[in-house]
């Protein structure tokens, strides 16, 4: 029996999901102290093994191998087109070279991998897309030593775009236009384009859940932990909650509508740029997920700010139902579940 678990390490949360045969077994997520990791790097390595270490035990997942995601600044991801390679060896010879021109890290400090996304034929023959990954060295080097020390075997490592393909995405025949999909984390969003069930554009946009909180927080004159409970019970759109005023809810209506109307540019821009690529599909159809998607009404107000359809994404979707999750852990283990249904290579 092949069993997976994943986790996905965030700024201010931790998230997990155990995979056994194609059912998800058990899931996971808890948040974590501010500062152990900060724009999706680790600053306190020690402590952070340690909630690891808790957090594994706590939550009973199977064995000591693990699979993680990365998406920080120290993450770059670009297109590239070649000539169609057959040999494996050849083909990332070929892209380490034209890599070199494309990626700001000097070759000897960074980790590359690569994904065909596409072929065409031009003028100069049949060629190939291919979406490159390159990672600091350094940065991978201290997240497996964080591992070691919580006492978990690192078996892959993977973009977090691409987990969110494989658990947001409905199975590959099922959506023939390009789907775009908004994970919005604590401090950033990671916005992906897919075809096919493959990553064709990827972008971080540092905005997130935390601008939103902090818009509240403002507004009000509330703590922090105050500001985030009232932007969550009264969100963007919708009836009073019960128990709330009118004018309260008014105020913090108005400090989120303008908190995610940059975030909603970003992702408008992020559409608008994929569209003028020669290899666009329609874009109709964009999926939500992290836990501030389920701020009521946020689904609702990016339909109407960029006229496109907006659903909360399912991670399940594409898996047999073996744990009930509540919306919030499901939203929140989006890029774990996506880590675990999928084997990536060992980095």
């Amino acid at each position: 029996m092949s069993t997976v678990v994943a986790l996905d390490i965030g700024s201010s949360a931790i998230a997990g999901a155990e995979i056994k045969d194609g059912r998800l077994t058990r899931a996971a997520v808890e948040d974590l102290p501010e500062g152990l990791v900060v724009d999706g790097e680790v600053a306190d390595p020690v402590a952070l093994a340690n909630q690891i270490k808790a957090f594994w035990k706590a939550s009973k997942f199977t064995g000591k191998a693990v699979r993680l995601g990365v998406a920080n600044q120290r993450v770059v991801v670009r297109n590239i087109d070649l000539p169609v390679i057959d040999d494996p060896d050849e083909l990332r010879a070929a892209v380490e070279i034209e890599a070199a021109d494309h990626i700001p890290i000097p070759p000897d400090q960074a980790i590359i991998d690569f994904q065909p996304v596409g072929w065409y034929e031009n003028d100069e023959g049949p060629r190939q897309r291919l979406v490159v990954v390159a990672a600091h060295k350094e940065m991978i080097e201290t997240l497996l030593s964080v591992m070691k020390r919580a006492g978990l075997r690192v078996d892959g490592i993977d973009l977090e775009a691409f987990a969110l393909i494989r658990s947001l995405v409905p199975a590959r025949g099922q959506v023939t236009d390009a789907t775009v999909v908004c994970h919005i984390g604590a401090s950033a969003t990671n916005i992906v384009v897919s075809a096919d069930n493959v990553s064709q554009f990827t972008r971080l946009v540092g905005l997130g859940g935390v601008d939103l909180t902090n818009a509240v927080a403002d507004q009000t004159g509330l703590a922090p932990h105050e500001a985030e409970a009232l932007k969550a019970a009264c969100g963007l759109l919708g009836d009073v909650p019960a128990g709330w005023d009118q004018a309260t809810v008014t105020r913090v209506r108005h400090a989120l509508a303008l908190a995610v109307r940059p975030l909603v540019q970003e992702i408008g821009r992020t559409i608008d740029f994929y569209r003028t690529q020669e290899f666009s599909r329609p874009v109709e159809h964009l999926v939500l997920s992290g836990g501030t998607a389920l701020c009521a009404g946020l689904d609702r107000y990016v339909s109407q700010a960029l006229g496109i359809e907006v659903v909360i994404g399912d991670p399940l979707q594409n898996l047999a139902r073996g744990a009930d999750l509540t919306p919030d852990v499901a939203t929140r283990a989006a890029v774990a579940v996506g880590l675990a249904l999928d084997a990536p290579e060992e980095s």
